[in-house]
């Protein structure tokens, strides 16, 4: 019987066929050691990345928004996938002013953002939405207050992305080929499509985007035939925000 999220991704990834499961949109508390184990027992299916949702790194902040975990927990889940998992990528969304947010409370959502390395971060200014209990809430923060925090968290996402993108250079990395880049080829003398190598003289690849295992953005020589396929390529490089392939 499937009781578990976990059981259900192990039963997805044992079916046939070459395809990958990525999770995103889960609680902390969703993540357990049996859904871990399930990630780590079928790597060749499912994808090592989670998106797992924060909201605050402050615990004032998450009880006002009356959410079911705390940052030490949150911290704690996702030190757990590290710890199984080779290399994962997890990402978040957080609402930045948050009624009664103070600075310090700020500070402690970047130290916990820091603290856990995310390789992408959604950000969300807090918007009042009439009807709901945060909309009437005491001590609204200044419409001016919740943009700089905005900005001032992007600036640290940006930065923690690249350490996570320049930790994966040298790595093998599958990636779902989906769109040409503008305005881009380049030269090659050789490289390996599909798993099968081949020689290539001296001429030019369109250069096409996907998106990696690790949800992580990848630029990579290839021909239309590739769109829509999984093909293996070597991360190299990290340039504005996205992995150069080999």
């Amino acid at each position: 019987e499937w009781t578990r999220l976990s059981h259900l991704v192990d039963k997805i990834a044992q079916l046939p066929g070459d395809f990958r499961v990525r999770l995103s949109s889960i609680e902390a508390t969703e993540v357990t050691r049996e859904l871990i184990d399930a990630m780590a027992d079928n790597v060749d299916k499912v994808c090592p990345h989670l998106h797992i949702s924060m909201q605050s790194g402050s615990d004032a902040v998450l009880r006002r928004m009356r959410r079911r975990w705390g940052s030490r927990r949150y911290i704690d889940r996702c030190e757990l996938v590290k710890e199984r998992l080779d290399r994962p990528a997890i990402t978040t969304d957080i609402i930045v002013g948050f009624p009664g947010e103070t600075d310090a409370e700020f500070a402690e959502t970047v130290a916990v953002a820091r603290a856990v390395g995310f390789s992408k971060v959604h950000i969300f200014p807090f918007s009042p939405r009439r009807g709901t209990p945060a909309a009437t809430m005491p001590n609204q923060v200044p419409a001016q207050t919740r943009d700089e925090r905005a900005s001032e968290l992007a600036a640290v996402e940006a930065e923690l992305r690249d350490a996570y993108f320049h930790g994966l250079r040298g790595r093998r990395l599958r990636v779902l080929v989906e769109s040409k880049a503008e305005g881009g080829s380049r030269k090659g003398e050789g490289r390996t499509i599909h798993n099968a190598s081949f020689p290539v003289p001296a001429s030019t690849f369109p250069l096409w985007l996907g998106t990696s295992c690790r949800y992580a953005p990848v630029e990579l020589a290839a021909n239309f035939s590739d769109v829509g396929r999984l093909v293996e390529v070597i991360a190299a490089d990290v340039r504005n925000g996205c992995i150069v392939a080999a």
